[in-house]
């Protein structure tokens, strides 16, 4: 009865918002989206909120999608230049800019943004760690000083800690942010935000990119869970974008009347961390034999409906650092016996625990499809499907403890490969964050941080680099990588100008989409 009366009352509320003449069709939506909320500081945010951030605040510069001619493009600056060493990037900013409590932008603005992000250190800040110091030059010009020649353009054009926001924030918290206010300067400002419900992302009229030309106004976004739900509301008409429908309902809704599905590169890929920490997978042939008995085949037809391509390693293809040049493994059972009997495990004889985030319909699917292959080479394999946070936290407590094999869906934060390759398998000591392989290899993580400081001065030497990095990992296979995924958005058909970047997942840039 409760839920009903929820339904009733959502649905009574897009009738009166239809009926206003400020909700015309053309200009206005309602997006069903599963992405949640965990927080709306854009200092910290560093999860699904992103979709939402990316619409309400901008960075100084955005990667381009692939195949554009420029790697970037400017938002909030209009160019940049750097030192010979590196070490400094001077950048001249947008003039005319307005954030959505009126304050002007300029170099104050670029200063306390870093500078806030830093001090807080939560979330993404980390990326800011080679940055010395943020210099003033006029209004208008800002200087980045580095400890590091780090490649500071593709930090600056972060998904996620590189937002700008009005210095008027001050020493306000989290806390402020969370009850729906915002600080952006982009074309939409949060409205009615009711946390885990729905919210407005509404027109900022002062938006320095304009309202002439097709764009949409107004979205309501109605946090909807049930990937069955949405699929119901974009049938029936009731949203016009959704996140998420049934895996078996794509085909219909790709060819559907009045719906269809956008499809597009994707730098996001699926894992499966050995815990290397203990017997039997501290020994590398007991884990190269487990890379060559995961069907990754089956898994890219039956978990993605073969929207999905094998893994190489870490670094997705068409990312800068993911390349033909890995090493990749094989679907090979005969090889995966007889690595097993190399390791002292002839007819495999054991017993592993594998976990997954029971939110993710995905790992469900294919999760089966691992522990029925490792059947066949005499080794059982226990699934527990765990929600994402207890997951995590069996993962973080104990690597002694802890699960065997841990399937993770990945993205990056920025579009440099150092920060997937540092984040998931550099040393951690006895705090494991993403490294759930609880690896360890100097080599590794030198041979990575030489690559990052080369990118900006030589990015050939530094690609090389990226690529024995990742196939020396290959070699010794604390992580099985499993598929790179294809993105996917089903909408309605009336929905033009959708444009799709893998720089940053899981974001529909509203202002760039209009109603035919």
């Amino acid at each position: 009865m409760i839920h009903r009366f929820f339904k009733i009352v959502f649905w009574v509320s897009i009738v009166l918002l239809l009926a206003t003449s400020s909700w015309a069709a053309e200009k206005n939506m309602v997006f069903a989206s599963p992405y949640g909320i965990t927080t709306l500081d854009p200092s910290v945010s560093y999860s699904t909120e992103l979709g939402y951030m990316a619409n309400i605040y901008e960075t100084l510069i955005k990667v381009n999608p692939p195949g554009s001619k420029e790697l970037f493009s400017f938002v909030l600056a209009t160019g940049y230049t750097a030192s010979k060493d590196g070490l400094e990037y001077t950048f001249a900013l947008r003039k005319g800019v307005k954030f959505h409590d009126g304050t002007a932008f300029t170099a104050k603005a670029v200063k306390f943004s870093i500078e806030r992000t830093k001090k807080i250190g939560k979330g993404a800040a980390f990326i800011w760690a080679d940055l010395k110091e943020i210099l003033i030059i006029d209004d208008y010009t800002v200087t980045f000083v580095l400890k590091k020649p780090v490649p500071l353009p593709q930090i600056a054009a972060s998904a996620y800690a590189s937002y700008m926001m009005s210095p008027s924030v001050g020493d306000r918290d989290s806390a402020w942010f969370n009850e729906g206010n915002d600080a952006g300067s982009g074309p939409y400002t949060l409205k009615n935000y009711k946390n885990g419900e729905s919210w407005m992302l509404a027109k900022f009229n002062d938006y320095w990119g304009g309202w002439e030309g097709k764009h949409i106004e107004n979205i309501l976004v109605k946090y909807t869970k049930g990937a069955l739900t949405q699929l119901q509301m974009l049938q029936a008409g009731q949203a016009m974008l959704v996140g998420r429908i049934p895996l078996d309902s794509y085909s219909s809704v790709k060819n559907g009347k009045t719906t269809k599905v956008l499809y597009g590169p994707s730098y996001q890929n699926y894992m499966a961390f050995f815990n290397t920490t203990r017997p039997p997978l501290d020994n590398v042939k007991v884990r190269k034999a487990l890379a060559h008995a995961i069907p990754y085949d089956d898994i890219i037809t039956i978990g993605f409906n073969r929207n999905a391509s094998q893994a190489r390693g870490p670094v997705p293809q068409g990312q800068f650092g993911g390349t033909k040049d890995v090493i990749q493994y094989k679907y090979d059972l005969a090889l995966a016996k007889k690595l097993l009997a190399e390791a002292g495990h002839a007819g495999g004889g054991f017993k592993l625990t594998l976990t997954y985030a029971a939110e993710n319909a995905q790992e469900a699917r294919f999760a089966p499809l691992i522990q029925s292959e490792f059947k066949k080479i005499g080794v059982d394999v226990e699934i527990k499907a765990l929600a994402w946070s207890a997951q995590w936290a069996m993962a973080k407590k104990d690597p002694k403890t802890a699960q065997d094999i841990f399937l993770l869906l990945w993205w990056p934060t920025y579009s440099d490969p150092y920060e997937t390759l540092y984040s998931l398998l550099h040393d951690e000591g006895e705090k494991p964050v993403w490294n759930l392989a609880y690896y360890k290899n100097s080599g590794y993580d030198k041979m990575i941080r030489e690559a990052y400081e080369t990118t900006g001065s030589n990015p050939e030497k530094s690609l090389d680099l990226y690529v024995k990095a990742q196939n020396l990992i290959q070699k010794d296979v604390p992580v099985a990588w499993v598929v790179d995924i294809t993105t996917n958005w089903p909408m309605n058909k009336k929905l033009q100008g959708f444009v799709m970047n893998p720089a940053y997942p899981n974001v529909p840039f509203l202002y760039e989409i209009y109603i035919e």
